[in-house]
């Protein structure tokens, strides 16, 4: 097959240059058309109870809107001039299209009582700019009379203001989003130039929006840098400009197809597939190297170019198919986890490394069949005094000093183990940014004086439509925003308590003292008011949905890890839950008694005790009973309600029914449960990622004890990254853990090349196991060093990202390389030699699939791929 497809490529090799200018040519269209992603990251799945909740919380409330933040730190209060321009920025940012509020000192509003058409009008507490500093003071006066506004817009300790500018979804997440956020942007800078004040900058829209401009310029830079690094290494290894300018060509080519691809199956640039173009070259470029190296050494052979040519495809070619697929199907299985980012970039990754071995093979055979072969000088690169040196190195290394190999490996081993114990999990949503970048910085200045700028939000379910008013349930929630008002986590709630709170003290004339929350005697007066509020959708629907039956409690919350956050939710969900059902935990108590008992009079005298001290489930439970039974009266006293199990679940359900459903949902939530299931999830990728590539080595190498040795060559290096990650603080997050599926998949490549050549080695000495690793590491060696160093400098690359977590995976990823170069050229080698007779089996001698072609006497005239006008050696 192989043989048959190098006399193709060979016969039809200018057919297959118009296919591969053509199909570039659609690729590079579609690269053209390549978007970048605005949204937050998609990380869990789209049936994820927690993104579900999130959605329906979106569209019960409204929630069309996402705010961006800015603050100074000077008193408007005390500086007319400043004031006056805070309020026109104001105007002049709430006249851009696409924005929906703009909330600030200067654009604050009242509630005044109508009396006449009993209602209230909402009016601006600012008309028109300030004239003097008494007019200011007065203004201060009134602003702090509204309780409503403490410490949400202005903190009154340090005397600190911010606006916060709501812009709509639609617009802000769409292509022209740069031009729309820049138009903002240039305003306040206008702003903050002219009165030659800082600024402080925050929101997720601005965190969004400035990390994806970051993404935009890291993949130019990704691309340029590896090129660069790459071109010099490869000019310092072959001494020439072909195989460097043929190599280019082929990840260049392979860089145009993978944005194609992300194109044409209609993903956009995230900042995982940002990662692909340069790993695409990083990765390409291993196979150029054991391609052009196999073509050299066979023309220093027999100088025979056609027939150098069809061994690179027949025993090359093969090797190089199932290290393409390997790595491949590393990535592939990132597809198991379900998370939209991960799916998309495992595919795409899949897809453009398989593409990679097509470009290989193509394009280094196509024009080496076109140029004269390489000078003697070109191809001494194989006989370098320090490669050759480190390879006679390794010999002696495996052949007499294996013991000290197992002892440094052991060693090495036990000291990782160490290092993973103390490796920790986190995720924060500007975690991968630098600590001193001014996007956390600014983040930080925002959670000290305004509690945070992340979305948290409590969605409170009063049980039936019209219920959210009960001033009994009003009063539960003003205890649950008390719940986290301790907290310097969170910034100060906003809920329709605050609403009708305020709108109560515009009852009351404006008097301060009246902020509370109207009680059950003042309903009769304030009826007609807060029904026409609620109509007008001005004052109360933000609030709470259409129904009446939810309300939402919204907050901010500091950008804190995911252990901070699991920590404030075990703390706080109990509490909330105490208050808005008081009853459950003792009911929950007499439930778990019921389960416990094996007495059925106990039994049925708790259950009656719990429906009588609960009216609303004893009505529940009798009614359900009633509908299923149609029994028109149903004796409750003499019921045998715990001792039949029909009756019990009734009571439970009865029970659940009675209770005040909350659920905590936002960006923060979702953001908590998306990190916790990648980092979950990744490592189950990661172990059918080890799965899937032992059975495709074992499709090739046709025996279990060869695949044992090998999983255990190449999880050595794993164990080595994870124990860097340990020893220097590096955690585990969604981006940081990619490093261990990329090195696995890139790792094991070297080792598929070295097993190869060592079983046709076999086969050369007679089984003779100590000539067949030395002549294995004769002739991969050169390549895997090559290549491992190309790894190394390719991934350092990444080190130049302002990501956090990319930078992890370029140094990470670099010092995997090299671990996994020494496995493969020592430990493999020294386990072949130690367990010679264990290793060598017949299944292994015949394999099932057969990767390298043990005829080395391949002669032109039995190839037949000429055409008979078509000399191959021109």
């Amino acid at each position: 097959m192989w043989a048959k497809l190098a006399g193709f490529i060979l016969r039809y090799r200018l057919l297959l240059i118009v296919l591969l200018v053509g199909f570039t040519s659609v690729m590079l269209y579609q690269a053209g058309g390549v978007k970048l992603y605005y949204g937050l990251p998609r990380m869990l799945p789209d049936d994820d109870p927690t993104l579900l909740a999130y959605d329906i919380f979106r569209e019960r409330f409204k929630e069309e809107s996402t705010v961006f933040v800015i603050g100074i730190e000077e008193d408007l209060f005390n500086d007319p001039d400043l004031f006056n321009k805070w309020y026109e920025l104001g105007r002049s940012v709430s006249s851009i299209e696409g924005l929906d509020t703009v909330l600030s000192v200067g654009s604050a509003f009242n509630i005044k009582k109508d009396t006449i058409a009993k209602r209230f009008v909402i009016e601006p507490l600012v008309k028109n700019k300030v004239r003097s500093q008494k007019d200011l003071d007065s203004l201060k006066a009134e602003f702090e009379s509204l309780p409503f506004y403490k410490n949400l817009i202005y903190n009154s300790e340090n005397n600190y203001s911010l606006m916060a500018i709501s812009m709509r979804n639609e617009r802000f997440n769409s292509t022209g989003r740069s031009a729309f956020f820049g138009s903002i942007l240039a305003k306040v800078k206008t702003f903050e130039e002219e009165n030659q004040l800082k600024v402080i900058y925050s929101g997720m829209p601005y965190i969004r929006e400035t990390m994806t401009e970051m993404i935009k310029q890291e993949l130019r830079l990704f691309v340029a840098l590896t090129l660069l690094v790459t071109i010099i290494i490869l000019l310092l290894f072959f001494r020439s400009i072909k195989p460097v300018l043929i190599s280019m060509t082929v990840v260049g080519l392979g860089v145009i197809w993978s944005l194609g691809m992300i194109s044409s199956l209609g993903y956009e640039i995230t900042i995982l597939t940002s990662l692909i173009p340069p790993l695409i070259i990083v990765i390409g470029i291993p196979n150029c190297i054991y391609l052009i190296n196999k073509f050299h050494s066979e023309l220093k052979t027999h100088g025979n170019k056609a027939k150098a040519l069809t061994r690179v495809v027949t025993k090359i070619g093969k090797a190089t198919f199932m290290t393409n697929a390997t790595t491949g199907v590393g990535f592939l299985t990132f597809t198991f986890t379900e998370s939209v980012i991960l799916v998309e970039f495992g595919i795409v990754a899949f897809l453009s490394i398989m593409s990679l071995f097509t470009l290989s093979i193509l394009v280094i055979t196509i024009s080496f069949s076109y140029m004269a072969p390489p000078k003697d000088s070109f191809t001494d690169h194989l006989e370098k005094n320090w490669i050759t040196s480190l390879i006679s190195w390794l010999k002696r290394v495996v052949t007499g000093h294996r013991t000290k190999v197992y002892w440094v490996f052991g060693l090495g081993v036990l000291v990782a183990f160490i290092g993973l114990l103390q490796i920790k999990t986190t995720g924060n949503i500007v975690d991968d940014l630098p600590k001193d970048h001014p996007i956390v910085d600014d983040l930080h200045w925002f959670e000290t004086n305004f509690g945070g700028v992340v979305p948290f939000e409590i969605q409170v379910d009063a049980g039936k439509p019209k219920q959210i008013m009960n001033p009994n349930l009003l009063k539960k929630m003003e205890e649950v925003s008390a719940v986290f008002a301790g907290d310097p986590s969170f910034s100060r709630s906003i809920s329709i308590v605050d609403a009708l709170k305020f709108v109560k003290q515009a009852f009351y004339n404006g008097n301060p003292e009246r902020y509370d929350l109207i009680t059950s005697r003042e309903r009769t007066f304030f009826k007609d008011y807060v029904e026409n509020a609620n109509a007008d959708e001005g004052l109360l629907h933000s609030y709470l949905d259409s129904t009446e039956q939810f309300a939402r409690i919204s907050l901010q919350i500091a950008d804190i890890g995911t252990h901070e956050m699991d920590s404030i939710l075990a703390i706080v969900t109990p509490k909330v839950d105490v208050i808005l059902n008081p009853k459950r935990a003792k009911q929950d108590s007499l439930l778990r008694v019921i389960d416990t008992t094996n007495n059925p009079e106990v039994r049925d005298s708790i259950a009656r005790y719990i429906l009588k001290r609960n009216s609303a489930a004893k009505r529940r439970f009798i009614r359900s009973v009633q509908d299923s039974t149609s029994e028109e009266k149903f004796d409750l006293a003499a019921a045998p309600i715990a001792s039949n199990l029909e009756y019990l679940g009734k009571t439970k359900e009865a029970l659940n029914n009675t209770y005040t459903e909350f659920v905590f949902t936002g960006p923060s939530i979702t953001f908590l449960k998306g990190t916790n299931y990648l980092i979950r999830n990744l490592f189950v990728s990661l172990s059918i990622a080890i799965v899937i590539v032992a059975l495709l080595m074992a499709a090739v190498f046709n025996s279990f004890r060869m695949i044992v040795v090998s999983v255990i060559t190449n999880l050595i290096p794993l164990l080595f990254t994870g124990a860097i990650m340990g020893y220097f603080g590096v955690a585990i997050k969604p981006s940081t853990l990619l490093v261990f599926s990329i090195a696995f998949g890139i790792s094991v490549d070297d080792t598929i090349h070295f097993l190869a050549k060592y079983r046709q080695e076999l086969r050369l000495y007679n089984d003779d196991i100590g000539l067949a690793v030395r002549g294995a590491l004769n002739e991969t060696g050169v390549s895997m060093v090559y290549t491992s160093i190309i790894l190394f400098f390719g991934f350092s690359v990444f080190d130049s990202s302002q990501f956090g977590g990319t930078q992890a995976l370029g140094l990470l990823v670099s010092l995997t390389m090299l671990v996994a170069m020494f496995a493969n050229l020592i430990l493999l080698p020294s386990f072949l030699m130690t367990f010679e007779k264990w290793m060598i089996t017949k299944t292994f001698q015949e394999p099932l699939f057969e990767l390298l072609n043990e005829e080395d006497d391949i002669e032109l005239d039995e190839l037949d791929f000429r055409k008979p006008s078509e000399n191959i050696e021109e």
